[in-house]
């Protein structure tokens, strides 16, 4: 056991029938709390290095919220505003104080949703591969991964999973270490666990849990240069989306940028949530200032 681990609490609650469990870290530092909202695939324990390293800057409050990790399973038909409730319900309880957010993939739906419906209680928003809505191509491919899982195809649903997610090129900064690790992940997942990714990813096809208010928030969006699902071009559309936002492409990355460049993504938050300045920084796109569709 660490230090760090002997200060995290696990929060298990209740919202709408459904359990679920938020977890804080108390790490100290001068920053406000900072939430993170992961993926898909991931759980409120996976963080890893990212949350390590906020660690020292701030206090770290993670989430399973209904359909994620081991909180119950939560049918499709309940939508994003339940979910961004369930999230508001866990900060009520941790966090009364505004917080910094990060939305990872699946999750900077949820995030960017809660944002919406609460923006006085969020300092900065930092979304990491998101888009506005699922459309043509990319949503013919979604649609074909839970065909597959529906109908047990295991290895092609674990295929096409990471062929949404992994980049091809050759660029990308651990990539077979990645490509291995999200590999053994999916092969792993049980049939409860296959239930919740047809329930989220049904979820996410049905509803765009966004009705088109502008978010008064700074935000900041970012992805992998080389990102399939969430492309830059999809990332920096949602961005002009935003009040007052910021874009940026990390170099060397695809879609899983936080376990492909996990110290760049730190580094890129903790200097957003501070307000320092975003220029010059040698392991992305130069930052562009988007206001409401314009960029500059």
């Amino acid at each position: 056991m660490t230090a760090t681990t002997i200060r995290q609490e696990t929060v298990p609650l209740t919202f709408g029938g459904f359990e679920y469990a938020g977890r804080i870290v108390r790490g100290g530092g001068r920053l406000a709390p900072i939430v993170l909202v992961g993926g898909a695939f991931q759980h409120k324990d996976a963080w890893g290095r990212v949350e390590r390293d906020l660690l020292r800057h701030a206090d770290v409050i993670t989430v399973d919220l209904p359909g994620w990790g081991a909180a119950d399973r939560l049918p499709p038909e309940y939508g994003v505003d339940f979910l961004a409730g369930a999230l508001n319900h866990l900060l009520g309880h941790v966090a009364p104080e505004p917080v910094h957010v990060v939305g990872a993939s699946y999750g900077s739906g949820v995030a960017h949703r809660w944002a919406q419906l609460r923006p006085e209680r969020v300092r900065r928003l930092l979304l990491v591969g998101t888009m506005t809505h699922v459309t043509g191509r990319l949503r013919t491919r979604i649609a074909r991964s839970v065909e597959l899982a529906e109908q047990g195809r295991h290895a092609e649903f674990t295929a096409e999973v990471l062929d949404l997610m992994l980049s091809r090129e050759p660029g990308v900064r651990r990539q077979a270490a990645v490509r291995r690790c999200l590999t053994g992940l999916v092969g792993a997942m049980t049939d409860a666990d296959i239930a919740k990714y047809l329930d989220n990813t049904r979820r996410l096809l049905d509803h765009p849990g966004d009705d088109g208010r502008v978010l008064p928030v700074p935000v900041l969006v970012t992805t992998g240069e080389h990102d399939p699902l969430t492309t830059p071009r999809l990332s920096r559309e949602a961005a002009a989306r935003c009040a007052d936002a910021r874009f940026t492409a990390i170099h060397g990355a695809d879609h899983l940028v936080h376990l492909e460049r996990p110290a760049e993504v730190v580094d890129l938050a903790l200097r957003f949530f501070a307000g320092e300045p975003l220029s010059g920084l040698p392991y992305c796109t130069p930052v562009e200032h988007v206001v409401c569709g314009v960029a500059r």
